[in-house]
């Protein structure tokens, strides 16, 4: 059973030294404890021999002691008191009991101790969201990488070995924050699936084939891409690329078409680089040196 929050100490000192540097007579005290929720049973009366900061020390050591540890009162309390703009003249002018530049250095100090509060409090935030979805990235990998070693493990007829590959491809972009849509057909084109990255429009053809099997698919893709308007391409193929297979890529210059294979996707599993940091290397490579085929990790080409 996880403990009820606390008001820090720190923060219950300035609420105390506030309290004193704002009311002066005691029974000005009891009125704001009562009008912030404490109740008549834990405040002493006000015909008390007790001094203010008696009075204070008290009521504060009570609501610490409850199960609850007094955290919506001291919540009130904090806000009312950071917030605090009234200065009685009878006390601080006129019987000039109380400092007018002490109130505002104390309100001040309350306030400047809440706001490091709330911001530490965020980091930790932050922090834990943080480790939370690393951790929740790492076993989504984990069962991922099982899910790519059984395709190749597993009996199946390569049909469905493709089918399952697809699937497999999809949740694994969707866990890397790079969302793709569905297969679809298009003037009697097959398209497995699209997805959209910094800002461009890629279509994706997807293959478990041996290297020469894939390069006849790499014709009929680029000519997709090359039908599409501002076309982008990702092709990937478990099994690698043919010197031949490339050549259809880079045809003419114009490349359009980036390529993927296992490693590629090994690397992604395991954890070593992001789905995103490898498409961006290998975009960049392909826009800056003309390679289509590159190991985005040792930064080399393939071919």
């Amino acid at each position: 059973m996880s403990s009820a929050p606390e008001v820090p100490l720190d923060i219950r000192e300035r609420m105390h030294d506030c309290i004193l540097a704002i009311f002066w007579p005691k029974k000005k005290i009891v009125e704001f404890l009562l009008s912030v929720g404490a109740s008549e049973s834990i405040i002493p009366p006000i015909d008390t021999p007790m001094s203010r900061h008696e009075i204070v020390v008290e009521v504060f050591s009570k609501l610490g002691s409850r199960p609850d540890r007094g955290f919506t009162v001291f919540q009130t309390m904090i806000d009312r008191l950071s917030n605090w703009s009234y200065i009685d003249p009878y006390y601080f002018d006129t019987l000039q009991k109380l400092d007018r530049g002490e109130a505002a250095r104390q309100i001040d100090s309350l306030r400047r101790a809440v706001e490091r509060r709330n911001a530490a409090t965020e980091r930790r935030r932050a922090a834990s969201s943080t480790v939370q979805r690393q951790r929740s990235t790492s076993l989504d990998l984990a069962a991922l990488k099982v899910a790519f070693g059984n395709m190749f493990s597993a009996p199946m007829t390569p049909q469905d070995r493709g089918r399952l590959f697809e699937v497999f491809l999809k949740d694994l972009f969707h866990r890397q924050s790079v969302k793709m849509g569905e297969p679809f057909r298009i003037d009697g084109e097959q398209i497995d699936g699209s997805f959209k990255f910094e800002g461009e429009n890629y279509i994706v053809e997807a293959k478990w084939q041996d290297p020469s099997s894939s390069t006849a698919q790499l014709y009929i893709f680029a000519h997709k891409v090359d039908g599409k308007m501002y076309g982008r391409g990702l092709f990937i193929s478990v099994n690698g690329f043919s010197q031949e297979g490339i050549r259809a890529v880079v045809h003419g210059k114009h490349i359009q078409t980036i390529l993927v294979d296992g490693e590629d996707l090994s690397q992604v599993l395991e954890g070593r680089i992001t789905l995103e940091a490898m498409l961006d290397y290998k975009i960049r490579a392909a826009q800056t040196r003309g390679e289509v085929y590159v190991c985005s990790l040792r930064q080399t080409s393939k071919v």
